[in-house]
């Protein structure tokens, strides 16, 4: 059965978070319903919604395992949801798989800021200067390039 909106991808989400229904269920999705996935995760986060931003992007972690932005989200739902070490793991597994391809520069340089801000907040200064140079090369952005180059020269 394939979900043709984004509703009833949210429906069958909720299956899934309420253990009706596990990830191998999920391999139907079409490229749209995988991305109507994504921007539900996505709304998920913005409404304070965590477990289920993080169930929605578990299940595009499951189908696509090599696609670096589902790390990435992954990563901001684990930190709101303070889970800090999922976190980690996944900001890791987002730069080890977009740090040496250049098609995936910008979810690099938001991969290597995020963990950089992480590592901030739990007192790794030193790591976490490392990862905010890494990020530095890679964003375009000059407002945030001189952001980042200001808090790197003290």
């Amino acid at each position: 059965m394939a979900a043709n909106t984004p509703s009833q991808v949210a429906r069958e989400l909720s299956r899934l978070i309420a253990g009706e229904i596990e990830v191998r269920d999920f391999p139907w999705l079409s490229n749209y319903e995988r991305r109507a996935l994504g921007a539900l995760g996505m709304s998920m986060l913005k409404a304070g919604k965590y477990e289920v931003a993080m169930a929605a992007f578990r299940v595009l972690i499951d189908l696509e395992p090599d696609i670096a932005v589902h790390h990435l989200m992954s990563g901001h739902s684990a930190v709101l949801a303070d889970d800090v070490p999922g976190a980690f793991s996944h900001f890791g597994r987002a730069i080890a798989l977009s740090s040496q391809d250049e098609r995936n520069r910008d979810v690099a340089a938001e991969a290597f800021l995020a963990r950089g801000d992480l590592l901030l907040r739990v007192g790794r200064t030193v790591e976490a200067r490392a990862d905010l140079a890494d990020a530095l090369v890679r964003l375009t952005d000059p407002v945030r390039r001189r952001s980042i180059e200001v808090f790197l020269a003290n």
